[in-house]
C-alpha cells in the first residue's frame, strides 16, 4: 500500500468547478486570490487544470426563457 497517492483538491479549482457563471467566478477568484489580476489566474489555471481554457466558452447550458403569465 505504499504506492497510494493522495491528491488534495485545490480550493481555487473546486470553487471554479462548482460555480454556475464561470466568467464572474473567475473575476471573483482573481480578486480573492490573485490581487485582481486575471492574467495570473489564467496562468495558474493553465498550469494546474487542463480544462481551464474551455470553461468560459462552454455552451452546454442554454439560458432559460422567462416564464410569463397571461392574465
Amino acid at each position: 500500500m505504499s504506492n497510494i497517492i493522495y491528491i488534495k483538491k485545490d480550493p481555487i479549482l473546486i470553487e471554479l468547478d462548482d460555480s454556475v457563471d464561470k466568467k464572474s467566478a473567475k473575476r471573483m477568484i482573481a480578486f480573492k486570490y490573485f490581487n485582481n489580476n486575471e492574467t495570473l489566474l489564467n496562468e495558474y489555471l493553465d498550469k494546474n487544470n487542463s480544462n481551464s481554457s474551455g470553461l468560459i466558452n462552454n455552451k452546454s447550458v442554454e439560458p432559460k426563457v422567462q416564464l410569463e403569465f397571461s392574465f
